[in-house]
């Protein structure tokens, strides 16, 4: 048999791998292959999803098919849309261009919930809630989904996160914490927590009173009085799981008996960054003048914010000491009493590098000092 040229088995080896490849995506995307990939058992074979099976596994619904939730309905075109996204998932998770963790798509719509769940429901499991579900879905047309998106999955996706930051990107060890988590995990962590509420309950689409879910709980006693607003600080310190209970764990942003420090409480909690990106009620128009006395009295609690490392998250646009003060002036012990001649012989341009106008008037007017 002749020789066949170089070039020539170049082309065929070539035109058999596009035959090849055109083989495995026709089998990917047939009707055989999808409906195999649509059978919870296949669902582990991809790490993206390991999590929400497992979740799924040990919950009250692990008897319920995946498909009687997430766009069963074949002979319609939500079918097809279940499949295109069936078949981009593939083709990442093959193709290593899949985002971990995986994010949903195919939400439950509320008829698929009421195919079991009745909508006249109103007590919860916790018998404080007051939660009309008919006013909610057929009123407001809140889907089932926003609440109770968890119920099943428990938040798996974020308990994954917070897993692989444990462990420095091990997705291995990280799926045995989140599997050893879901395992143990009772029905309270599969109700729905309270930031699921504050989306809406934000006082504009909803009423955000504690009243208007709540037959029992209220607002903490001592955060009732107005000097609640200059004093939390303190508090916080003493408590600061305390604090991160309401205004993090049941928001969904810290982890139920999670070891936090008070900087990460403040700075990695969105109800405190709301308000302490903002100049606080603490801070007013004269606090440039005064702000070294609060320091000498509570210099903690300013470096919950005015530290040295700026450069979080939640602490964007939030001073440091050093810049304003960069190069420490030490005055002497008597240097009030000296003041006055200095500045009448150098001018006060190096004062008011640190000082502003009213520096002057708070002490000479204020009856802090004697004579002009």
């Amino acid at each position: 048999m002749a020789d066949v040229p170089p070039k020539r088995w170049s082309r065929r080896l070539t035109y058999g791998a596009i035959a090849v490849a055109i083989a495995l995506a026709g089998y990917f995307i047939s009707d055989t292959a999808l409906t195999k990939m649509e059978r919870p058992g296949y669902c582990p074979s991809c790490h993206e999803v390991r999590p929400q099976y497992t979740a799924w596994n040990y919950s009250a619904h692990s008897r319920i098919d995946c498909l009687t939730c997430h766009g069963g309905d074949n002979g319609t075109l939500r079918r097809w849309v279940r499949r295109r996204v069936e078949a981009r998932n593939t083709l990442a998770h093959f193709f290593g261009d899949a985002k971990y963790p995986f994010r949903r798509t195919l939400v439950p719509e509320n008829r698929v919930c009421e195919e079991c769940h009745s909508i006249n429901r109103e007590v919860t499991p916790s018998g404080d809630l007051i939660i009309p579900h008919r006013e909610h879905t057929t009123v407001t047309g809140t889907p089932c989904a926003a609440c109770h998106v968890d119920v099943v999955h428990a938040r798996a996706g974020r308990r994954m996160d917070q897993a692989i930051e444990q462990t420095g990107g091990g997705l291995e060890p990280a799926f045995e914490i989140v599997e050893k988590e879901l395992k143990e995990l009772g029905p309270e962590g599969r109700r729905p927590l309270m930031g699921a509420c504050m989306g809406c309950h934000d006082g504009k689409k909803a009423p955000s009173a504690c009243a208007a879910c709540h037959k029992e709980l209220d607002i903490p006693e001592n955060h009732k009085p107005k000097e609640w607003a200059y004093k939390h600080g303190t508090d916080a310190r003493r408590d600061i799981k305390g604090c991160v209970y309401c205004h993090a764990v049941l928001l969904d942003v810290a982890r139920p008996g999670e070891d936090i420090t008070l900087m990460q409480g403040v700075r990695g909690n969105p109800f405190c960054v709301a308000c302490h990106t903002k100049l606080p009620v603490t801070h007013g128009t004269d606090f440039k003048l005064k702000h070294k006395f609060r320091a000498q009295q509570d210099l903690e609690g300013c470096l919950v914010c005015h530290d040295a490392k700026k450069g979080t998250a939640a602490a964007a646009g939030v001073v440091r000491c050093s810049d304003c003060h960069r190069t420490p002036i030490t005055h002497p012990e008597n240097y009030r009493k000296l003041h006055p001649k200095i500045v009448a012989k150098q001018g006060a341009t190096q004062c008011f590098k640190c000082h502003d106008t009213t520096s002057c008037s708070y002490c000479h007017t204020g009856g802090m000092v004697s004579g002009p």
